[in-house]
């Protein structure tokens, strides 16, 4: 009896505990701090990418904390980096997903990187930001991977759309057969000339540690194509433009470029070029209002600890992924990995790159409308006119 009796007490005891340590694990995301993860290229030639991203991602995390936080909790970075390496990319990934403090996670800069994530962030349910443009992500179809920067496809549509103001008719394309980035650029930009009538005259890999291009800039020559775009990221982009001086062939560069740690080793090569970026990048040319006040919010605290070099492409992503992140964990009241997620779906919200508006089909939440062409001069990313006359009716607001 007095067995039987001592049993009941210690299984009560013992659900007590459980019951307490339950409690204990779900408030600790309603309480303390909020960590997130990011995990990015500092290292490797991808560097320029996930230095920028870092860069700017505590920058606003210190602001947040400055303001007192979310909701009073102040957030932890956690940032690691995976040498621009793939398999380092989604090692440390999976080693972020297994910590139970970690909230969300952004992913790598590389978009072979953040697109190789993505059967975990399924599996370890984690909700994820994509800070490369992965077009794997946009449907929807895994419910728990999201992409900051626009999609292949929008930057390609609004690319097109600036060849045929231009009067282009035929286009020679250069991309890297070795990166998600370059395919799926390669094959947007594609679809989209063909659908305004623009012929693709040359369709061409290239090898991203080439350090000599004369074999592909011979194909871009003979080609005689109206313009010339070039899908690549890292060195490679930059020992081509530097190549491509004085052979005549002119060089259309992408947001992978939109960046002074791409203007400043091509120098001279890179005066007059045309590329697409975020339409925060050439943010001192867009008229006053809500997007530019956010750019400008940003950019200020930036040039005054960057020798007053306006933010370059990777650092908006980066600053764009906290305020993502801020604002899911603020509209579900918890910091609890589900319930971001399930914010992150019906978030509509608007970031120094464009108005996010993310549904259960879409997780890019831009348009084409979040994509600029800008042109270099003196070094920095300066609107050209076709996107001056849109930023006064197609501006995200």
């Amino acid at each position: 009896m007095r067995s039987t009796r001592l049993m009941a007490l210690s299984l009560t005891a013992a659900m007590g505990l459980a019951a307490c340590g339950a409690g204990e694990s779900s408030g600790s995301h309603d309480s303390g701090p909020i960590t997130i993860g990011m995990v990015a290229p500092l290292t490797g030639p991808l560097a320029p990418l996930g230095i920028g991203d870092k860069a700017a991602a505590e920058q606003e995390v210190a602001a947040i904390n400055k303001a007192g936080g979310i909701g009073g909790r102040k957030i932890n970075l956690t940032v690691v980096d995976d040498k621009s390496e793939v398999p380092q990319s989604v090692t440390e990934y999976s080693k972020m997903t297994a910590n139970q403090d970690i909230s969300l996670i952004l992913s790598s800069a590389s978009v072979s990187a953040s697109t190789a994530i993505g059967p975990t962030a399924l599996s370890r349910k984690m909700p994820t930001l994509a800070l490369g443009p992965v077009a794997a992500f946009v449907d929807g179809k895994n419910p728990y991977a999201f992409t900051i920067p626009a999609s292949p496809t929008a930057y390609a549509e609004k690319l097109v759309d600036y060849f045929s103001d231009q009067g282009v008719k035929t286009l020679s394309i250069a991309y890297n057969g070795k990166d998600v980035y370059g395919t799926t650029g390669n094959d947007a930009t594609k679809a989209a000339a063909k659908a305004a009538g623009i012929d693709v005259v040359m369709d061409e890999p290239l090898d991203p540690a080439s350090t000599d291009f004369t074999p592909l800039i011979t194909k871009a020559k003979n080609a005689r194509a109206d313009a010339f775009l070039v899908w690549a990221a890292g060195p490679a982009p930059v020992i081509l433009a530097k190549q491509l001086q004085g052979t005549g062939v002119k060089m259309t560069a992408t947001g992978a470029n939109a960046s002074n740690l791409f203007t400043e080793p091509a120098g001279d090569a890179a005066e007059g070029m045309i590329m697409a970026s975020s339409i925060a990048v050439p943010g001192k040319d867009l008229p006053d209002g809500p997007l530019k006040s956010l750019i400008d919010a940003f950019a200020g605290p930036w040039q005054k600890t960057n020798k007053g070099v306006f933010p370059p492409q990777f650092a908006f992503d980066g600053v764009t992924g906290i305020q993502i992140a801020k604002a899911a964990i603020e509209k579900a009241g918890s910091s609890e990995r589900e319930a971001i997620r399930q914010a992150l779906e019906g978030l509509d919200v608007l970031t120094p790159t464009g108005r996010f508006q993310y549904s259960k089909t879409d997780h890019s939440g831009l348009d084409k409308s979040a994509v600029a062409i800008v042109e270099v001069k003196d070094g920095a990313f300066t609107a050209t006119g076709f996107s001056r006359k849109q930023f006064e009716t197609e501006l995200p607001r």
